[in-house]
């Protein structure tokens, strides 16, 4: 008599139970799997205006009375705008001398909104003279794909992805709902990140700004300290790869980690909820048959062996059936929703593969409490009739 039970015997033979907890099992690997790609269209998105953009500019936006010494007492706003003005003009000539600093001006700023799969985030636009513009764009490696260069008052660039996520017109006007018709976008740019720029309005004022164009300075409050103005946290803003990195971690990274966290419980209870009573009332299915093998000699362990070999092939193909339906759906996803917007993503996420992996393990341990309970209540042929199972 053979001591080894054929697990692929039970799985043939019984096709349809299988295929219901494999597809539940796949359903679970792209719940999961799907939840953290259009999740990480957020981190990819947002995050590349935090963690590219300052690499290239950075933004400063200094208090005139706190930070650069300025007596605004019985001034009118017209000489306080020109004393603003001059104190930000002597900070930009001195920032060119600065190492790490290969140019600075003082301008205007608007702001761009990109939104996301969750959430959404406004990036700085610098509003510059026009002889300035083709030194910015060279800066950022953008090079113009429709259009020209802004060449009059009023006028912009904007990149491609700016202008899918915001669905504006080539030729149109940029932001109506926060600018009305000051600006219009008269040409389009090819550029690695999300970036815009061109020349003040003469009828609309926008927040005076420091634009810095940089090869690799980190922390702009210590440039500005070495030329003798000292940055406050509540008064001045200081966009930099310092204050990048720290949005990108608190503000992003995060708050989708705790997200997903929740989602991924979420699902995890409801799928042990249910696989536990689906594979229960199977394993009660198959008590006469365990109790029959019980026998004619084969031994519980040996059962025990048949059932953990068919559930690691149940698991084993849930998991190639979920990989392969997870990454077909998320091309799908890229190229129906994702790229359409004017957003990025990633396609691959190993570590959450890894996780989806841990979360099988989980299940399976689960699924060896209502194996090992079945085995404890086989019965020889002649008490099956008295089992009150």
């Amino acid at each position: 008599m053979p001591q080894k039970l054929s697990a692929m015997r039970y799985i043939r033979n019984n096709g349809r139970r299988v295929a219901v907890l494999v597809v539940s099992l796949g359903l679970c690997f792209v719940l999961v799997y799907l939840t953290q790609f259009l999740l990480s269209s957020t981190e990819e998105s947002l995050g590349r205006i935090m963690s590219e953009n300052p690499k290239k500019m950075q933004v400063l936006m200094l208090a005139g009375k706190t930070t650069l010494g300025i007596d605004t007492e019985n001034m009118s706003d017209e000489e306080l705008t020109r004393a603003y003005a001059e104190k930000n003009r002597e900070v930009a000539e001195k920032l060119k001398k600065a190492a790490g600093v290969k140019n600075a001006w003082f301008g205007q700023v608007i702001y761009c909104t990109i939104s996301a799969a969750v959430g959404q985030m406004d990036y700085e636009m610098p509003l510059v003279e026009k002889e300035e513009i083709p030194e910015i764009l060279e800066h950022f490696g953008a090079k113009l794909a429709w259009g020209r260069l802004p060449e009059n008052p009023g006028e912009i660039v904007l990149d491609n992805l700016s202008m899918k996520n915001n669905d504006f017109v080539p030729g149109g006007y940029f932001n109506e709902k926060n600018y009305a018709q000051y600006y219009t976008i008269v040409g389009v740019i090819d550029c690695d990140t999300y970036f815009g720029c061109g020349i003040p309005a003469e009828e609309w004022n926008a927040r005076p700004a420091v634009f810095v164009l940089s090869e690799g300075i980190d922390d702009m409050s210590a440039v500005l300290h070495e030329i003798g103005i000292d940055v406050r946290e509540n008064y001045d803003t200081v966009l930099d790869v310092k204050w990048g990195e720290k949005y990108l971690k608190e503000e992003i990274v995060d708050v989708i980690g705790n997200s997903t966290r929740f989602i991924y419980a979420g699902i995890v209870v409801l799928m042990l909820i249910s696989l536990t009573v689906v594979y229960t009332t199977y394993l009660r299915d198959r008590h006469n048959e365990w109790c029959l093998y019980c026998s004619i000699g084969y031994s519980r362990r040996t059962i025990y062996g048949a059932v953990v070999r068919e559930l690691l092939f149940t698991f084993g193909a849930a998991l190639v059936q979920g990989g392969i339906v997870s990454l077909l759906s998320a091309l799908l996803l890229n190229s129906a929703m994702v790229e359409p917007q004017g957003l990025k993503c990633r396609l691959l996420h190993p570590k959450t593969a890894a996780e989806i992996l841990c979360i099988y393990a989980f299940l399976f341990g689960i699924l060896q409490i209502p194996v090992r309970y079945a085995l404890c209540r086989i019965r020889t042929i002649d008490a099956m009739e008295d089992d009150l199972y």
